[in-house]
Parts: C-alpha cells; sequence; structure tokens
C-alpha cells in the first residue's frame, strides 16, 4: 500500500476498482456535486421519515437467533436486500468452550492497522456511491481516522474519533452542509472497528452453530455473535426498543496480513435507513 508521508494521502491518483467506476467517467466538479446531492438525500429522508423501520427483530429460543426480515424495509432500501458478501456456513458446535473463543479471537487481532478500502453507500431510491477511504484505527487506544478521497483522489473529507465523539479534520467546501451526515456515518465506522471484544462479563448464549456474548453498555444492550471454525466475530449490533438500530456484519476474514481481518464489513444503519459496506483492498498491520 502505497501512501505519502503526510496524511495518507495517495502522491498520484489511485487506480479503481469496479465500484468507482461510475465516479471515475464524471468531471471532478460533477464527482464533488454528486457526492453532496448523495449524502443531502440520505439527510432528507432521515429527517422526514414518519416511520423508523427497525433492520430485523430478533427473538431468542433455546439460545438460538430466529431472524425476521421487514419485507417494507427491504422496499424501501431497494439495492440494500442483498449482501455483497457470501456468509460462509457454520459448523456445529462441539463442546464449545466460550471464553476460550473469545480469547483466542482477541489474540488473533492487530492493535493497529491502516487500511486502503473501496467505501460504497446505499441509500433510499438513489444509485450506490463510492468513494475511497484510507482508514487508520488504533484498537488500545479507541480511536480511528477516516480520510475519504474522490476518484482523482482529491481529498472530500476527513474525520476521526474514539468511543465518544467523532470531529470533522477536513470537509471540501462544497460539502460544509454535509456535517451532521457525515457525523453519524463516523459513528457507525466507530461501532464497525472498535470494541470489537466482548468483555469477560458478558451473558453468553450458547446455540448450535452460534455462539452470543451480550453486553450492557452505556449506550444500550450489544450482541456479539462468535461462530466457525476457528471462532470469530460475525455480527455485532445494538438491541433497540423497536428493533435494531444498527447491526455490523464481518466477512472474509484473512490472516495474510500479520493479524486476522475482515476483507468486507457491512453496516446497516436502522435509524437513518442507509448502509455501508466497506471492500478492503490492502491492510498494513501494526502490531
Amino acid at each position: 500500500m502505497k501512501f505519502a508521508a503526510k496524511g495518507f494521502l495517495p502522491s498520484t491518483k489511485l487506480n479503481l476498482t469496479a465500484e468507482c467506476a461510475e465516479i471515475a467517467e464524471k468531471s471532478e466538479e460533477q464527482s464533488v456535486a454528486s457526492i453532496a446531492l448523495y449524502i443531502s438525500a440520505i439527510s432528507a429522508i432521515s429527517a422526514h421519515s414518519a416511520v423508523k423501520f427497525p433492520l430485523k427483530i430478533r427473538k431468542n429460543t433455546g439460545g438460538v437467533n430466529a431472524r425476521i426480515g421487514w419485507l417494507v424495509l427491504l422496499a424501501v432500501v431497494g439495492g440494500c436486500a442483498k449482501l455483497p458478501f457470501a456468509a460462509e456456513p457454520l459448523p456445529t458446535l462441539v463442546n464449545p468452550d466460550p471464553a476460550t473463543m473469545r480469547d483466542s479471537f482477541a489474540r488473533g487481532l492487530p492493535n493497529r492497522f491502516t487500511t486502503d478500502d473501496t467505501i460504497i453507500i446505499h441509500a433510499p431510491f438513489h444509485d450506490d456511491l463510492a468513494v475511497l477511504g484510507v482508514l487508520r484505527v488504533d484498537r488500545p487506544a479507541g480511536t480511528f481516522e477516516l480520510i475519504a478521497l474522490n476518484h482523482l483522489g482529491i481529498k472530500l473529507f476527513d474525520l476521526s474519533g474514539d468511543r465518544e465523539k467523532v470531529s470533522i479534520g477536513y470537509l471540501l467546501p462544497p460539502l460544509m452542509g454535509l456535517k451532521d451526515v457525515l457525523m453519524w456515518i463516523g459513528r457507525d465506522i466507530g461501532r464497525m472497528y472498535l470494541d470489537v471484544v466482548p468483555s469477560e462479563g458478558a451473558k453468553v448464549e450458547i446455540g448450535s452453530n452460534e455462539i452470543l456474548f451480550i453486553d450492557k453498555e452505556s449506550a444500550g444492550t450489544v450482541v456479539y455473535e462468535f461462530g466457525g471454525d476457528p471462532a470469530v466475530l460475525r455480527e455485532k449490533w445494538q438491541k433497540g426498543f423497536f428493533g435494531t438500530p444498527w447491526d455490523v456484519r464481518y466477512f472474509q476474514y484473512s490472516t495474510q496480513f500479520g493479524g486476522l481481518y475482515p476483507r468486507g464489513v457491512v453496516m446497516d444503519n436502522g435509524r437513518y435507513h442507509y448502509r455501508i459496506i466497506v471492500k478492503n483492498r490492502d491492510v498494513e498491520i501494526d502490531r
């Protein structure tokens, strides 16, 4: 992964993935304008939505999740109905040890890493928006920084945050009116990459092929779903009174970079009705 010395920005124009092809056909001005219009649409939809549909209902019976999709929401979101990554089948658990699974997963995670990603945003009634992202995460410190670029390598914005707050370090002038939306996205980035290991005091529910760790946190109850062989975090979500305010799913874990890392991440925001998809292209790990 080749970044310039300052701010992890590329020194030359980036090669694009297929997801950015549509953006690449536009001029710089058109690209920035389309991003501003797109994010404004997310803001408008959330501001004028009379009903907030939860993404799913989870009903635990004997420690097993029963998932019910909300057809109304899928009809509204449209393109979000299909996941971009194939979920691997879960093997049946035989005498599982939840504490050992959690600790083994935690040991394999990198403490610090910098990634080169394609970030795709789905919103209702709009085509997908793709940007190039450079993400830096410090797990022990509980901090992250995201730099978003257009197809020319021009910085659109950068966000940084921790478990409590998000701040905008830079915002391209045409996007100045979109601070609130970017703050929502920043909070979701934090949920995706920080606090991915449940606490030792979490309540445990064991199913036939998955283990749930249920943590009561200050912001609400967060559930961590582990499964697979070896067991990894497959999904993390917050319980809400009427459903699931947010839900993160992790796909295609790899150890080829020197640490356990998901090559695909999907965040569904049930409050503002958008989906963030992160397709990892490269990662540098500093353990």
